[in-house]
């Protein structure tokens, strides 16, 4: 190695080069930030819902310090108790993997109806939520067996207010 590099220069002060942290250690420091929500890792698909709103306590803590309006806030609450649903819906019940896809819907439509007249706000808040509830390996797989279950359902967004009152 040449004077001049890195690791000669970290080694000739007397200093040693840190190792990258892992993923893992990155992820704690964005979380111990704010800059990332800190979520729940636990193997249980549903997670915790201390106050049984159908929303995941983590979750529920991320949308309420969003710096979004109350309307907005509770778009995003609707739009996470939709993706919670399909977490835990029954995979082999038609009627309510329907109803949980119709729930997803007029989420969609009502973060985006919230957030107009920005309305990519909304669907990329919506992808977020999707992003954070499915974010182990049992909801993750627990995600494409419902969306496997769905196969060959028409799921049309519907029309008017949809946000839950």
């Amino acid at each position: 190695m040449g004077q001049d590099s890195p690791a000669a220069n970290a080694a000739g002060s007397g200093g040693v080069a840190a190792a990258p942290a892992t993923l893992l250690a990155q992820i704690q420091a964005l979380e111990a930030s704010g800059a990332l929500p800190a979520l729940d890792r636990s193997a249980d698909v549903k997670g915790p819902d201390a106050n049984n709103n159908g929303v995941r306590d983590d979750i529920e803590a991320w949308i309420v310090a969003m710096p979004i309006s109350e309307a907005q806030k509770k778009g995003a609450m609707q739009s996470a108790r939709a993706q919670q649903r399909m977490l835990v819906v029954d995979l082999t019940d038609r009627l309510a993997l329907q109803s949980a896809a119709d729930q997803m819907a007029a989420s969609v439509v009502c973060l985006s109806d919230v957030f107009s007249p920005n309305r990519q706000d909304g669907r990329s808040l919506s992808s977020k939520i999707e992003a954070v509830t499915a974010n182990t390996r049992e909801r993750a797989r627990r995600y494409l067996d419902y969306s496997k279950a769905l196969h060959g359902s028409v799921i049309s967004l519907p029309n008017g207010n949809t946000c839950e009152p």
